[in-house]
This record gives C-alpha cells, structure tokens and sequence, in this order.
C-alpha cells in the first residue's frame, strides 16, 4: 500500500501530490506535468519514490496561475518565479505572515516590517499567505467525488513515474545507439507513461526527440503531432517539427514554423537560433542576423548553471556566424 502524503494545516509545511494541487488550484494535472517537465514549476520534494509539492511551491503555482490568467506572457511569469524562489528561502517571517502582491510594474512580497520588489509584473495579485495555508487544509480535507483518494492518486503517481523515469533514461543515453540499454528503458518508460496517460504531451515530445536522432523522423513526426494534439501550445513540440522540416531540406516551412512559435514564445532560444539557420539557408542574412544576435543575448543572459555543453557550442557557433555577418555587412 502507498505511503499517503503528508498535507499541511492552517500556517504549516508539509508536501502536496500533484493531484492534490491540481484539485487546490483547479489546474489540469496535465499542464502540472507539462510544467514540471520545462522546468517552469517543478515539485521540489521527494517522498520515497515520489516527488511532491512543498508549500513554496504552492505559492509558485498560485502566482503562476493568476499572472497568465490575467495575460502576462509566460516569460515575464518565469522571471517573476525564478524571483520568489530566491527571495522566499530568505525571509526572516514565517510564510504564513507574507502577503504576496503585484502593483503597477513590480511583485512585491511584504513582511510585517518591511516589503520588497521580487520582479516585474503588469497584473494587480494580492492574497495573503495565511489565507492560502487555510484553503488547503480545507479543500485537502474533502473527500474525493467518485473514487477512494489513494487508489486515485496511484495511477495518476503511476504514470508521473513511468515518465520520470524515461526522463533519467534519456538523460542517460549518449544519443546515438537504438540498442543502447538507457534508450531502450527511456523508450518503454515513455510508452508506459502514454498507456497511462495519453495526454502527457511531454511524454510524446520527449520519445519523438529520440526517435529523431536515431533517424526515425516519420516516428518522430507523429509524437511531435500528437504532443500537439494534447497541448496545441506546446513550444517543445512545435520547434521539434520545425527542426525535422529544416533537416529534410524543407527551410521554408521551417522558417514558417519557428515564426509562428516565437509569436506566442518570442524568448525562445532554441526557436531563435533554428529561424536563424533556416534563414541563412534561403539567403536572408540580415533577418537571420537579427535571430542569431537575440539568441547570443538569450544565452548570455542565462545563469551558468542553466547553460549545458550543448548550448554553449550553438552559442559558439551563432557567435562566429553574427561576427561573419556583421563583418560582410561592413561591420554594422
């Protein structure tokens, strides 16, 4: 029998499922996942074999919910996260006294003597640490509509898992041997995760990245497809298939892609560099020139920690392609 997670009552820290929060915030468990999986809100507590939500991440997921509920774009929300995370693990008063708020252009996050900017926002949030505490112990406290809570969250952990897994398979494998032992598991995790859930859109993704660089690009197509079937809006998916079409001598739709990414996502890295290459590869330098340039300033504006082998040689790379622009340009 599973371990039953631990909640917090009124002011206390404890640790939260992900169908817990999902029923706390009304959030599908899907974008739960989806988030985790980008690294935009990750549970950040483990319970045995399970990874759970503290009461930090809580308050993450509520800031995060009312920001893009009110339309600020998912960048500006990251950078506001990235914020709290730093700033809460330092303050002196226990979080139940803290009263989280957005004004004008700033988060703020008041003590009882003092409050301070934690980042930019446009969206007026005010709530009361304590009051969250409350509602969790009291909407965690009602029963479950139509199932018996721990059976119910042993299939949803299930799949969370499987795919967990796949994700420390993957992150093992040196991307080249089909019959590796880690792409094989990563393969079977990924599958069992689908089977489980099939509106993991992440799980889909992932598995297509693999699929792609073995050379099933067919295969591939198809999970990027479908991860876009159950999240339409799913960056990963879309720079995916824009980078299968670039790879199989197709920029144009390619560029067409990427452009449409960056409409809804226009931070993203790995969409300004591909739009970058696709464009030099039709001959539009200085359009590509402009990509490039936005992507080195993406990149460098990143923590060091945040910036793996992979990204630093397309760092290198875009670098020596702006310098060749910039100098055929005439140095401009």
């Amino acid at each position: 029998m599973s371990e039953a997670p631990k909640s917090a009552g009124p002011g206390a820290e404890g640790v939260y499922s992900a169908r817990e929060v999902s029923r706390l915030f009304e959030v599908p468990e899907s974008k739960l996942r989806y988030w985790a999986q980008t690294g935009f809100i990750r549970p950040s507590q483990r319970l045995g074999d399970r990874t759970m939500y503290d009461f930090r991440d809580l308050i993450a997921v509520k800031v995060a919910k009312e920001l893009l509920a009110a339309g600020i774009s998912l960048q500006r929300v990251r950078r506001a996260l990235d914020a709290l995370r730093i700033k809460l693990p330092g303050v002196n008063a226990p979080l139940a006294r803290l009263r989280i708020r957005c004004e004008h252009d700033a988060v703020i996050v008041e003590e009882s003597d003092h409050a301070f900017e934690a980042t930019t926002g446009q969206y007026l949030l005010n709530f009361s640490v304590s009051a969250l505490a409350q509602e969790v112990a009291t909407v965690l406290t009602l029963p479950l509509p139509g199932a018996r809570r721990g059976e119910d969250e042993g299939e949803e952990r299930s799949a969370y898992e499987h795919f967990l897994a796949g994700c420390e398979h993957q992150a093992a494998w040196e991307g080249e041997d089909e019959e590796d032992a880690a792409f094989v598991a990563a393969r079977a995790a990924y599958e069992r995760a689908i089977e489980l859930d099939p509106g993991l859109a992440a799980a889909y993704t992932n598995l297509g990245s693999m699929l792609a660089a073995v050379g099933d690009l067919d295969g591939a197509r198809d999970l990027f497809d479908e991860a876009l079937g159950c999240d339409g809006d799913q960056p990963e998916a879309q720079a995916n298939l824009a980078a299968l079409a670039f790879e199989t001598g197709d920029p144009e739709t390619a560029i067409a892609g990427y452009r449409l990414l960056l409409r809804g996502h226009p931070d993203h890295l790995e969409a300004q560099y591909g739009l970058g290459r696709a464009l030099l590869a039709v001959g539009k330098e200085a359009h590509a020139l402009a990509h490039l340039e936005r992507f080195c300033a993406g990149v460098d504006r990143l923590p060091p920690g945040e910036i793996d082998a992979e990204l630093a040689a397309r760092r290198d790379h875009a670098g020596m392609a702006v310098a060749a622009l910039r100098q055929a340009r005439g140095g401009r």
